[in-house]
């Protein structure tokens, strides 16, 4: 028995109700890491952190959003409002769930991590929020240029995609546009970008909201973070009963593939950290 090789984890994609999730099984029975990202990503932008935990034998959850990487888009706008999407993660929440299930969330995906630590206190242990912002309300700006018809916004794509690129990495070299291709990010849909940005309101997620979840939460902010503030993480941090904020000089934006092995790092050791 001593000489019985580990078996590997076996990676398995499941197309649950037309939306593309990865999921890898592991070797830690009880522990589910569910990654979800934000607005215009997809499950590839987490490709460094599944293969980082799966390799250490944990099982990963990590879904496309509505709309994203390779799940369906609904022509209907009502798909992609908050409320829509995140019935979408209780869904998948509630199928791959075990006893401690740690959730981690980047950008607008950290929203949905809050709203399902809220909805089930007993089964989610930790939260990590990577550039998540500040613990407001969401409700989607009347003056964003989003709000334009989707056929302008489709015209007006290659100019977004470089204002993601400037905005979204402290660099903007070569390695940062192939990230950013690898990533599979802001490659969505101008029907799919404009619903989604419109939908973004939620009036129950103000502080008291958030002062409310009880387990404890891992901030994550990349230093030039030209979408997020630092202010409003560390707002969140001083709202919440257990936080710890950690801030990565090097990252913006999209720090978990600006640097991916400080952000296994510390999303390991706070995976690994129990409260006494």
């Amino acid at each position: 028995a001593a000489k019985r090789r580990k078996r590997k984890p076996k990676r398995v994609v499941t197309v649950d109700c037309k939306k593309r999730i990865t999921s890898c099984k592991g070797t830690h029975g009880d522990v589910v890491l569910f990654f979800i990202h934000g607005v215009g990503g997809s499950l590839d932008i987490w490709k460094e952190q599944l293969e980082f935990f799966s390799k250490l034998g944990y099982e990963v959850v990590a879904p496309d959003l509505a709309g994203h990487g390779c799940s369906s888009a609904p022509p209907v706008a009502a798909a992609y409002t908050f409320y829509a999407l995140a019935e979408d993660m209780r869904a998948v929440f509630k199928r791959y769930a075990k006893k401690r299930n740690i959730l981690i969330g980047h950008s607008y995906g950290v929203s949905f991590c809050t709203f399902l630590a809220h909805e089930y206190p007993e089964l989610v242990h930790k939260v990590i929020m990577i550039n998540g912002g500040g613990p407001t309300a969401l409700e989607p700006s009347l003056c964003s240029i989003f709000n334009l018809p989707p056929c302008v916004l489709h015209c007006l794509s290659p100019c977004l995609a470089w204002s993601f690129l400037k905005a979204g990495f402290a660099r903007q070299g070569a390695k940062e546009k192939q990230l950013l291709k690898e990533g599979n990010a802001f490659n969505v849909s101008s029907f799919v970008l404009r619903a989604t940005m419109s939908g973004q309101y939620w009036p129950e997620g103000d502080e008291l909201y958030h002062a409310e979840l009880a387990v404890p939460v891992l901030l994550v902010h990349g230093m030039h973070d030209k979408f997020v503030p630092i202010e409003e993480d560390q707002r969140m941090a001083e709202i919440l009963l257990i936080a710890f904020l950690k801030v990565i000089d090097e990252g913006s934006h999209m720090v978990m593939l600006e640097c991916p092995d400080t952000v296994n790092t510390l999303l390991h050791e706070f995976v690994l950290w129990e409260p006494d």
